[in-house]
């Protein structure tokens, strides 16, 4: 089962002048990480996903234009594993500042922002507020899928929240083929979640082989399913987004302004 390839809605594949005739007014940030998935996913997992919803979004919302995904994130937690790679949050907050100063020079101010890992969100929220600040547009942030694929597809699908489980597998499965790897996939305990606070600190002591989850149950229809509840998700709010000039106001809490 593989995603959908039209329209092209991708910077990195499209020419100047398809870019000159798409009439693309809005563009989305992907960004993953480069770190250990086990045996039986890739190191660019999160990129995958990021890239994947971000695709479908684009696509569905029309008129968006996916940015060249970011391959490192905020990883550092995960750096005790073999070949991750990290950058420190100020670096990616400075990084994403500067594409989406540059996209602004060539005319675009709606933006959105999609995290596909747990050390990314901080810093990304903190290069969109100072954007704001500093040029007035307001940035739409999309993360936390996992959770929004649980809470939607519960009853239908068993949507796990694990690094390099089963929701992770399925969506590489249907994002990128290729690169998963089911025969090497096995059946790890899922982690507990639901915590009153969130910790900061070293992943090597959460799960001691670093992915947990039920990866060798991954499917690409799953996948699917979770690309398909994402965009049901988020589309119709940027939708809204869109018919009030991508900005906020008391259509969003349902108080007439």
């Amino acid at each position: 089962m593989s995603r959908p390839t039209t329209p092209e809605v991708r910077l990195a594949r499209l020419t100047g002048q398809a870019i000159a005739a798409g009439d693309f007014d809005k563009a989305i940030l992907p960004i993953g990480a480069t770190e250990y998935h086990g045996p039986h996913l890739p190191y660019g997992t999160d990129t995958i996903g990021a890239e994947t919803l971000a695709e479908a979004i684009a696509r569905e919302l029309g008129g968006m234009l996916v940015l060249p995904a970011l391959d490192y994130g905020v990883s550092f937690h995960h750096i005790a594993w073999p070949w991750t790679l990290s950058l420190r949050p100020e670096t990616l907050a400075l990084m994403v500042r500067d594409i989406i100063e540059s996209a602004m020079e060539h005319g675009i101010r709606k933006f959105a922002i999609l995290t596909a890992h747990d050390g990314n969100p901080p810093p990304a929220e903190s290069a969109a507020r100072g954007l704001y600040q500093d040029h007035g547009i307001e940035i739409a942030m999309i993360g936390g899928w996992q959770g929004a694929a649980r809470r939607a597809l519960a009853g239908h699908w068993d949507i796990d929240e694990d690094h390099a489980g089963q929701s992770e597998m399925s969506l590489v499965l249907y994002g990128a083929p290729e690169t998963g790897r089911l025969d090497l996939a096995t059946a790890q305990p899922n982690q507990f979640m639901d915590h009153p606070v969130s910790m900061v600190g070293d992943f090597h002591g959460t799960v001691p082989k670093g992915y947990s989850g039920n990866a060798a149950a991954g499917s690409a229809e799953e996948g699917q399913a979770i690309v398909r509840a994402m965009v049901e998700h988020v589309v119709p709010f940027l939708r809204d987004l869109d018919r009030h000039d991508w900005k906020r106001g008391g259509w969003m809490s349902g108080i007439s302004e």
